[in-house]
């Protein structure tokens, strides 16, 4: 199996049929044996060709995420305050064997690239709705670009730039851009 670390410590990339001979040049990923025989699968949903399946993290437990048919684009974001790389997002597509393997605490989530996407959960221990954490993907804090735009919607009034710009006492409009050339 060939394991690549990601840009979040202990999320890993997997991919059981990758040899170290087959790897591109410059690749910094290793081999190794990461054991994922203890997951077994507990969610498979078929999110709407665009769609987004997530964002969400169970504190406690790992998660292996995989896209047994189609292909996925998945999002982990590093939610674990204690964490050096708070906030920081690891992507990658995901179809067929690979597998991302999400530590616990660690939002994630799938957008569907082609219909019949099927996006497949697996965990050592089925984790209960009430631990699970759920943020909403398309959140304007959490600034992630799909590569496919998601349907434009209006955030909750605490989430939206009207509201912060109230609670800080600035004149209310658009947000304008400054750009700087370097």
């Amino acid at each position: 199996m060939h394991v690549l670390r990601t840009v979040v410590p202990d999320a890993l990339l997997l991919d059981p049929g990758t040899t170290p001979a087959a790897r591109p040049a410059g690749h910094t990923g290793h081999t190794d044996t990461t054991p994922t025989a203890g997951f077994v699968v507990h969610r498979r949903r078929r999110p709407a060709h665009d769609a987004v399946h997530g964002l969400h993290a169970h504190p406690d437990e790992p998660t292996l995420l995989g896209v047994p048919r189609g292909t996925g684009y998945a999002v982990l974001v590093d939610t674990r305050p204690a964490s050096a790389t708070f906030g920081r997002l690891a992507v990658a597509l995901l179809d067929g064997p690979r597998t991302l393997l999400v530590p616990p605490g660690c939002l994630y989530g799938v957008q569907a690239l082609c219909p019949g996407t099927l996006v497949e959960l697996r965990s050592p221990a089925r984790p209960s709705r009430r631990e699970r954490i759920t943020v909403d993907p398309d959140d304007p804090d959490l600034n992630i670009r799909w590569l496919r735009p998601l349907p434009a919607r209006t955030p909750d009034a605490d989430r939206s730039w009207a509201g912060l710009c109230s609670r800080l006492g600035a004149p209310t409009g658009p947000r304008r851009e400054h750009v700087s050339l370097w």
